[in-house]
């Protein structure tokens, strides 16, 4: 049980520092402190590059796709920090025979993103072309967690934020 608290607890925090680009040398104000780019793009418009999609016709429509699907991820990635939250306290509170009904919950909700993320990218595949079918497997992948808030952005997948990736 400890180990899934742990997996639960650590992979957005691990995956979070994974996406944040860092730049060799000396912070802007000179104090050491790496550099943090704020320049990246959005996980959508990352989404949109590795699909190759047309800018005029198809990037429009799969921007409006994604926007949808962060309002229908809404309530179930607000479930999901809930309960990370919850799973979290139980272990300093040394509660573990009460984690297994979080970790359900938990699962349940990660389940309905899922769902989520999967109905907004077979949308966004009845858009494309044939030839952009074969990044589709990528950027399916790339959509995982794309809509759940992550760590240290104000509350806020995993290489996501919150209200999605526009």
């Amino acid at each position: 049980m400890l180990a899934v608290l742990a997996t639960v607890a650590l992979v957005p925090l691990v995956l979070s520092a994974q996406s944040a680009p860092i730049q060799s040398g000396m912070g802007n104000d000179d104090t050491g402190a790496p550099k943090v780019s704020l320049q990246d793009p959005l996980p959508g418009e990352k989404l949109i590059d590795r699909l190759k999609l047309d800018a005029k016709t198809q990037a429009p429509d799969v921007r409006l796709l994604l926007m949808d699907a962060s309002r229908e991820a809404a309530a179930p990635s607000q479930k999901m920090l809930e309960l990370r939250q919850r799973l979290v306290n139980l272990a300093i509170q040394n509660k573990n025979d009460e984690m297994a009904a979080v970790v359900t919950a938990y699962e349940a909700a990660a389940a309905e993103m899922a769902g989520v993320e999967a109905r907004a990218f077979a949308k966004i595949y009845a858009l494309l072309k044939p030839n952009q079918q074969a990044n589709a497997p990528d950027a399916f992948a790339a959509m995982a967690g794309m809509f759940q808030p992550s760590p240290g952005r104000g509350g806020g997948g995993r290489g996501g934020q919150r209200g999605g990736g526009q």
